[in-house]
């Protein structure tokens, strides 16, 4: 439900544009909110089930996404969206991390493959099906694409009361309060500087007064941010963490799967461009990609409590560089095209899935286990922001190329 969410917006944005006579700019907040939200909100909600129990933190954020929700299906006007936006994203982000907590909780180290494995694949399936969810909901109306988060939201809160064990005893936890504030400001500064981008002038765009003092700002708080986190009693995002190696790597790979994610949200837009194919045959074509990603990451989990996760992810990242360079050199080869999804939905599942939360979950102590499966959601957000911009632009410049040629 939340990753599916993530996703659902492209396709209604135009049809709340409509509704509220809004520009494609002002629109982009409508996303933009969200994942300010869901920066801030995984760190915190994770944190906070450190200390205070999964499962109350779990039915929280799950409440909060189901409120958030209904704001946005009974707006009257902009704000109410925007507000739900904000909830929504906020609860959704605690929802990833505390889910991949539990099982580090609640699974032995030979099975949390297998269960990471099942999480992976629906995690897949949804993100990347989100626009296919709201292409299909549109004719009934832009709300209903939020109205059917409300009953899933009040099912999933009864069903997470009677059957999630509460395994761990409460702690009393310091807020870190000056961890929380820059945390907020690192996320507004970086997601707002991204957001004024133009991709129809992208050089020109990030040089502009509306762009690159907000990026300069966020460079400079993120060493900032660093120094006070290491002092600290408990930070909100767990520093220290970082030390491990295997932590460190995992997070660099995040990033860079969050930036080659954000490809494959324009795989339509590539196809539109090169094939010549309308809006909704375009959209077919991330069938492969979620097809390969559902198939991969029950079978991916299964193997890897025995093969290992450095293996895994090795031959996943050269799996999805052949899938990648094969649409970049031939486009226009719709055999090649769909083969291609192939190796990239199955490259995606063996990089982002499983095999990071688990180095993550065996790497981290039981008490840390959410906070460091939150630092695996953000690295992949502040990814997919800066690939969406890069990728956009590029996009970009190749329509006006097309139109000029």
């Amino acid at each position: 439900m939340g990753s599916l969410d993530t996703g659902i917006i492209g396709p209604v944005l135009p049809s709340i544009e409509q509704s509220f006579n809004l520009t494609s700019r002002d629109s982009s907040w409508i996303f933009t909110l969200f994942v300010i939200a869901f920066m801030i909100g995984s760190p915190i909600m994770a944190k906070f089930s450190d200390f205070y129990g999964r499962k109350k933190i779990f039915i929280l954020d799950v409440l909060l996404f189901g409120i958030g929700s209904f704001l946005i299906a009974s707006s009257m006007n902009i704000e109410s969206i925007l507000l739900g936006r904000v909830i929504q994203g906020f609860g959704c982000g605690g929802i990833f991390p505390v889910a991949g907590a539990f099982i580090g909780d609640g699974f032995p180290l030979e099975e949390r493959g297998k269960a990471l494995g099942i999480l992976g694949s629906v995690f897949g399936i949804s993100a990347i099906g989100g626009p296919l969810v709201g292409a299909a909901l549109i004719p009934f109306g832009w709300n209903w694409c939020f109205t059917i988060n409300i009953p899933i939201s009040i099912f999933l809160i009864i069903f997470a009361d009677y059957i999630l064990p509460d395994l761990e005893k409460q702690r009393k936890l310091k807020i870190d309060y000056s961890g929380i504030i820059l945390l907020s400001l690192l996320a507004i500064f970086l997601s707002y500087g991204l957001n004024q981008i133009d991709s129809s002038n992208f050089m020109n765009s990030i040089l502009s007064f509306n762009v690159l003092p907000f990026l300069i700002i966020f460079i400079i708080l993120i060493p900032i941010f660093f120094i006070i986190e290491k002092r600290a009693q408990e930070s909100i995002v767990p520093i220290h963490m970082l030390r491990n190696k295997e932590i460190s790597i995992a997070c660099i790979e995040t990033l860079c799967y969050g930036i080659v994610y954000s490809s494959a949200i324009f795989i339509p837009s590539l196809v539109i461009l090169s094939m010549g194919l309308n809006n909704q045959s375009a959209s077919l074509m991330l069938i492969p990609i979620l097809g390969a990603n559902a198939v991969a990451a029950p079978i991916l989990g299964k193997i890897l409590d025995s093969a290992g996760s450095r293996k895994i992810m090795a031959i996943g990242t050269l799996i999805m560089s052949f899938g990648l360079i094969a649409i970049a050199a031939y486009p226009n080869n719709l055999i090649l095209f769909l083969i291609a999804g192939c190796l990239i939905g199955i490259g995606m599942v063996t990089i982002i899935g499983a095999p990071l939360r688990y180095i993550v979950l065996t790497e981290a102590k039981a008490t840390e286990r959410g906070a460091g499966q939150a630092i695996v959601n953000m690295l992949s957000s502040a990814g997919q922001l800066i690939g969406g911009a890069l990728i956009g632009g590029t996009v970009a410049s190749f329509q006006e190329y097309s139109v000029i040629k």
